[in-house]
């Protein structure tokens, strides 16, 4: 990872800036035009996009955050995929409960349960503090279901 931070300054001020400015937008449910915001910080930031130190990661999850508030649920599954890619973390969730919720909402429950059990492995109920509780009662629905077919399968004789 490198550190935009470290080559141009002045560059990640403007940035920064402009993801502070869409963020506090999206907080007043102005996705729209968060998402202007946002467009502006990505058309400045240089290639390889995603291996700027936070930077990356952070603007994807922006973009995911204002895509999800608009409901629309396909642009914020690809900025989720794009801001995991670019996280340097093992141990952060955020992107593998957006992923999670994003992938609930599509209908794809399998990949949701993916995603929202490693962030589980984890954090455990932690990890899903500050996001809709519907999400956490999902997965524990869902991983008590499969240890109940897991447990009720019979045993086959050899």
């Amino acid at each position: 990872m490198r550190i935009l931070s470290d080559e141009n300054p002045a560059l990640e001020e403007k940035i920064v800036s402009l993801i502070e400015l869409g963020n506090s937008l999206n907080t007043d449910k102005d996705h729209a035009l968060a998402l202007c915001e946002y467009e502006k910080a990505w058309a400045l930031l240089p290639e390889p996009k995603l291996e700027w130190e936070m930077i990356g990661s952070w603007l994807a999850g922006s973009f995911y955050t204002a895509y999800f508030g608009l409901s629309d649920f396909e642009s914020a599954k690809y900025w989720a995929e794009l801001q995991l890619k670019a996280e340097s973390s093992d141990i952060d969730t955020a992107p593998l409960i957006d992923l999670g919720m994003v992938c609930f909402e599509l209908g794809d429950k399998d990949a949701s349960y993916r995603y929202l059990n490693k962030a589980y492995q984890y954090g455990k109920e932690r990890a899903f503090k500050e996001r809709p509780k519907k999400y956490l009662d999902f997965y524990l629905a869902e991983k008590k279901n499969l240890s109940l077919i897991h447990i009720s399968e019979p045993t086959r004789p050899y």
